[in-house]
């Protein structure tokens, strides 16, 4: 499955969330979902719901987040990478 590009969108996760803590049943979710133009199967929004509360559950140090950081700042200012479309 493709990460839909909506469901990036945190809103649109946060919405979930909050209808699940509704106790409302995941294909409901997913339909409405259907409707608001986001097509969804009911498995992935459970699939999305669990990766998204498994976020955040284990940190790592700041050391390899300052790395990861100057990794990010050296592909932005790399002039020999190709320039995306």
């Amino acid at each position: 499955m493709y990460l839909k590009e909506h469901i990036v969108r945190v809103e649109n996760i946060k919405m979930m969330q909050a209808l699940d803590h509704a106790n409302i049943d995941h294909k409901v979710i997913a339909l409405f979902l259907s409707c608001e133009g986001i097509a969804l199967q009911a498995h992935e929004v459970s699939a999305i719901l669990n990766s998204y509360d498994a976020l955040g559950t284990k940190k790592i140090t700041s050391k390899k987040v300052q790395a990861m950081i100057e990794a990010k700042q050296l592909g932005e200012n790399d002039e020999t990478l190709p320039c995306p479309v």
